[in-house]
């Protein structure tokens, strides 16, 4: 009598697990087809312009893949990395079915999944890039625009009294050489940043000058080098009128006569 009634709930058991198990099965060497954005616009919700790659991943003895927009093959890889890559602009806008098909070596014709994306025109990628980027670009300019007008207030006319070639720290942004004083300074965080260079206010000559990264060591040869130049300006010592005396003496010993 058990066995009656315990048989229909055995057969439900298998019912539910012998779906699972062929699935599972199927999927121990499926296709896996993914996508990369090459090079354009990708929304993230399934409209992209541009150009982009598929790749297909599979089993061992995977020798072919065909690779198929709205079930048209577009090409076919025999090696891998099995990829192949196509430009959106090729296509009609709208939505597509991107998938592959993969051949094993015996005889197997392997489904991929697929991707169901839009094919959008690249003015749309651009207005995209456009409200993200324009708004942080004009923040930087009016944050650059307030530092270096708050330099101007305060620092105008002020300069550093540094002795030549006291040694100094650079700072966060590092150091350059003025090339109006040749005197070596941090660079300020208040400069305006430019395309080839920084324009940045020289502490010690109080000049502006378009400056560059300059690297450590080459600032502590430019300290030596500034404290070079103010000894060699600096004028002899004077002879004292012992010294003199006793330099006529000693030049006198070779006059002859």
């Amino acid at each position: 009598m058990k066995n009656k009634y315990y048989y229909p709930f055995f057969l439900a058991f298998l019912a539910l697990i012998l779906p699972l198990s062929v699935a599972r099965a199927q999927d121990e060497n499926p296709l896996k087809l993914s996508l990369s954005r090459d090079f354009g616009y990708s929304s993230g919700t399934g409209r992209i312009q541009g150009a982009f790659s598929m790749r297909a991943k599979g089993p061992e003895n995977l020798a072919r893949v065909v690779f198929l927009i709205d079930g048209n093959s577009i090409g076919e890889a025999t090696s891998p990395p099995f990829r192949i890559q196509f430009n959106t602009d090729s296509y009609p806008l709208g939505v597509h079915t991107l998938s592959a098909t993969g051949y094993t070596t015996d005889g197997q014709e392997l489904p991929s999944n697929q991707f169901t994306l839009q094919f959008v025109e690249a003015s749309e990628g651009w207005q995209t890039v456009g409200k993200i980027v324009l708004p942080i670009l004009g923040v930087l300019v009016l944050v650059t625009l307030i530092s270096f007008l708050i330099s101007q207030v305060f620092m105008r006319g002020k300069r550093s009294s540094l002795a030549p070639g006291a040694p100094r720290s650079y700072g966060i942004l590092g150091g350059t050489i003025c090339p109006k004083c040749r005197r070596p300074f941090g660079m300020h965080i208040w400069g305006l940043n430019m395309v080839v260079g920084k324009l940045d206010r020289c502490p010690y000559c109080g000049k502006w000058s378009l400056v560059h990264y300059v690297s450590l060591q080459a600032l502590r040869e430019a300290e030596a080098a500034e404290l070079k130049m103010v000894e060699e300006s600096l004028p002899a010592p004077e002879t004292s009128e012992s010294e003199k005396q006793h330099k006529d003496l000693e030049n006198s010993r070779y006059i002859d006569g």
